[in-house]
């Protein structure tokens, strides 16, 4: 109870703006999705606005802005004379609830989030709940400046804040929350440009059942994609509105918050609606040029909510390019042989899968070619099939973002366009068809694609991206309160790539769980930019990594690296348990479950 109760508090931003500014022409589908992704911009906002003016979120701050927001909330409603939840609401609601349930079962096998992207998302979780909200270093976990993407981190810092869950828990949860929500969100971008409200439901439950992605996220961390993937639609639907020319007040209201919401979400989702935006205005151009007229209210109209959002995310955007010009290189470049690589076309069709996410993608090219000649579809179906076209491994590179990045993204323009495709067909072929047989085909197809679909990406955690289970969790529990704070740990390590050295097991959750330091602390260790600091870190982690036994080269990089504490799981990393048995100057302290800590005397 205490779970739903925190989630519906942080929703109480979205709901402020939905009584006050919302856009009563939506149903309540796309208000839910709205309601969403508004208080996930919010809470960004405000988190950058405490930063901005260097004062924490301390809890008695925390408690009045959720009481602000819920009286506001609450006046709002009395004002509109207590407009209440109908039939559509409540089944708007129950649909979200049962994705809820479908993610959250998904991710029912772990304990912990899985993969390496997890633990450094958990550890920036974790200071901001330290911190009170946003910072500018992650020290004294890790050195140097500050300034990812943290919509994600907020959001997770705000509910454990609520909760009392550790960080690592929270992301979890509202990690499948997000997840579920995404669903809405697709709805949300179809339904003004279909006439029933069912074809945009199929586009949503299309991403929650037939497509590989993003149920996979789960699999590999992906939480700050993840919620960069809940903003972006939203924030496309409601340029697309603004452009109609429907509602313009409250969409350009929405689009100012939601691009600022998406900016901070995830650089990468910022990326792609920049080019829908540039998208739109081109069109906007070309019609210009053909009516040799230029409606120039029409351009401000769309561009000035965008760049009002750009400038509520200025603060941190400024912060980002401050750092990050000598760490990344934008960059075009293209490699002719890339596209011959066997490897890079089977990771290409194993992230747009599986069978039911090929007949998705099917569909959806004919949809997308079908909607360049409907001019309320144009500016997206452009959109998707340039997401599709970079998507493919050809050795097109837009540096910092590789092929599969955009391969990750695919099923937001897929899901739209086979939905929309689908809907167009029904439309082309009722007369020659009878009626009947054309519903028939049409169920039976997206029958398939759900049911079948579903059957096949029920099970998206993978078990080697799996780091920790119940052992290693009850092993972190007890570091969190038998070892001093200062305790610097040794892990077994492996190559990750890029120069970069990760933990193999639980050990890896050690600085993210318990804050005490350990041998390759996440990947995010060369983020700060300290150059040195990274370079040792990673001669750490390669000496680590081929350590067999309490050797010569064991006791040096114990004194290298002052380490106190040995984390082992068995049949994980090279050294193990067995070798350190009659080892001087080595004292099992602990061993359950196939876990073992050692404390060097």
């Amino acid at each position: 109870m205490v779970k739903l109760l925190a989630g519906l508090a942080l929703l109480l931003p979205g709901l402020f703006w939905w009584v006050w500014c919302g856009d009563r022409e939506k149903d309540p589908g796309e208000a839910l999705a709205g309601i969403l992704g508004v208080s996930v911009a919010f809470i960004a906002l405000i988190a950058l606005f405490f930063y901005t003016i260097r004062v924490s979120i301390t809890p008695p701050i925390f408690g009045l802005l959720l009481v602000l927001f819920l009286a506001g909330t609450v006046v709002g409603i009395i004002r509109q004379h207590g407009a209440g939840i109908n039939a559509r609401w409540l089944l708007a609601l129950a649909v979200f609830g049962l994705l809820c349930i479908w993610r959250l079962a998904q991710a029912e096998a772990l304990v912990l989030p899985a993969w390496v992207d997890s633990l450094h998302h958990t550890l920036i979780s974790r200071k901001m709940v330290e911190a009170g909200g946003l910072t500018s270093t992650l020290e004294p976990y890790l050195p140097g400046p500050f300034y990812y993407h943290y919509a994600v981190h907020a959001v997770s810092a705000a509910y454990a804040a609520l909760t009392g869950l550790h960080p690592a828990e929270a992301l979890l949860v509202v990690g499948q929350v997000i997840g579920a929500g995404i669903s809405l969100s697709i709805y949300a971008l179809v339904r003004p440009l279909v006439k029933n409200w069912r074809w945009a439901a199929l586009a949503g439950l299309l991403a929650a059942f037939a497509t590989k992605m993003p149920g996979y996220y789960l699999a590999w961390g992906r939480y700050t994609l993840l919620i960069g993937i809940l903003m972006l639609p939203l924030a496309m639907s409601e340029a697309l509105r603004v452009v109609q020319g429907r509602q313009p007040r409250q969409a350009a209201i929405a689009l100012t918050l939601l691009t600022a919401g998406t900016l901070l979400s995830h650089y990468f989702t910022a990326f792609l609606l920049a080019v829908f935006l540039i998208i739109l205005a081109l069109l906007w151009l070309v019609r210009s040029l053909k009516a040799k007229q230029f409606h120039w209210k029409e351009l401000a109209a769309l561009a000035l909510p965008a760049l009002g959002g750009l400038v509520l995310a200025s603060r941190w955007y400024w912060r980002l390019f401050r750092y990050s010009l000598g760490v990344f290189h934008p960059a075009v470049t293209f490699s002719a042989g890339a596209a011959g690589d066997v490897n890079q076309w089977h990771y290409y069709w194993t992230l747009v899968g599986p069978y039911s996410g090929y007949v998705v993608l099917a569909l959806a090219l004919i949809g997308a070619l079908a909607g360049l000649f409907h001019q309320k579809t144009r500016g997206l179906a452009l959109w998707g099939l340039l997401v599709a076209f970079l998507a493919l491994p050809l050795g097109l590179h837009i540096a910092p973002f590789r092929s599969d990045h955009f391969a990750l993204v695919l099923f937001l323009p897929a899901c739209c366009f086979a939905a929309l495709g689908l809907e167009w067909a029904s439309g082309l072929f009722r007369r020659p068809w009878q009626p009947a047989a054309l519903s028939a085909g049409i169920t039976a197809l997206v029958a398939f694609m759900l049911i079948f679909g579903a059957q096949q990406t029920w099970d998206v955690v993978n078990p080697d991206t799996i780091l920790a289970d119940q052992a290693d969790l009850a092993a972190l529990e007890w570091i969190d309160t038998h070892t001093p704070p200062e305790a610097r740990f040794f892990i077994n390590t492996t190559p990750w790539g890029y120069e970069l050295y990760r933990g193999v097991d639980g050990g890896a959750w050690i600085m993210p769980y318990t804050g005490r330091w350990s041998l390759a602390p996440t990947i995010f260790y060369p983020f700060g930019g300290d150059k040195a600091f990274k370079a040792q870190m990673s001669a750490w982690g390669e000496k680590a990594a081929n350590l067999k036994a309490c050797g010569e080269e064991f006791w040096e990089l114990v004194q290298e690296a002052d380490l106190q504490y040995l984390y082992l799981r068995e049949g994980k990393g090279s050294l193990q348990a067995a070798a350190l048995q009659g080892c001087a100057g080595l004292k099992q302290l602990y061993t359950a479950g196939g876990v073992s800590i050692w404390l060097i005397e």
